[in-house]
């Protein structure tokens, strides 16, 4: 089975380059921006697509008059989905360096310009460092369910110790930024009770976060 990416581009040239030169290594959901976009109908299409991975032009705003540009749409999703794999594709890899806080996700549109072997090597590395991206945020995912479920069981026969306490509360923390819909929940959460605790915890936990930074930034 292929991993599902999403291409976003107000260029339907670019949209069409990137779907046949990806097609056979992914499932290529095609998304064209236009003046009528907006940030929120994108991330909810995002999102209600399911897919793996994300890659998307920079300069949104060169051909269709969109009102925002790609690293608006990078912001949107790290903030819903921290550790999600996204990737800048950008023919003004400059100018996205200086708009995008993640300089490390940024690449050369050029890629998709195929001359010689040597851009047939460096598509195939950029094919497969999206591959290990998607594959490390889903390991992810897996490691941190196996661990909280290892707590969770220990703590209902043994106990935890301090440290053991404050492990499973960042690993709750981390599992709730890597499941915001709450899917995959591990089987010792699923019952209601637990899954409604878990929510309430991450919530208030996250708030304190929210007023400790403010006090810093006032310091």
């Amino acid at each position: 089975m292929k991993y599902k990416i999403a291409y976003i581009d107000e260029d339907k040239g670019w949209i069409n380059t990137f779907y046949h030169t990806f097609k056979d290594d992914f499932d290529i959901e095609r998304i064209e921006v236009n003046s009528e976009s907006s940030i929120q109908a994108i991330t909810k299409l995002l999102i209600d697509s399911d897919v793996d991975a994300i890659v998307t032009d920079y300069l949104l705003e060169e051909n269709a008059e969109v009102p925002f540009n790609g690293n608006k749409i990078v912001e949107e999703m790290k903030y819903l989905r921290p550790y999600f794999p996204i990737v800048m594709l950008t023919s003004y890899p400059n100018q996205a360096i200086s708009h995008t806080d993640d300089v490390h996700i940024i690449y050369s549109k050029d890629i998709l310009t195929i001359e010689d072997d040597k851009d047939e090597e460096e598509l195939e590395f950029f094919k497969k460092k999206i591959l290990s991206n998607i594959t490390n945020y889903y390991k992810k995912i897996d490691d941190t369910n196996l661990k909280i479920e290892n707590l969770v069981e220990k703590r209902n026969t043994q106990g935890l110790n301090v440290s053991e306490e404050e492990e499973l509360t960042k690993l709750y923390i981390l599992f709730d930024e890597l499941n915001p819909n709450g899917k995959d929940l591990p089987a010792s959460l699923i019952e209601r009770n637990s899954i409604s605790k878990l929510n309430d915890f991450v919530n208030e936990t996250k708030e304190i976060l929210e007023e400790l930074k403010k006090l810093n930034q006032k310091n």
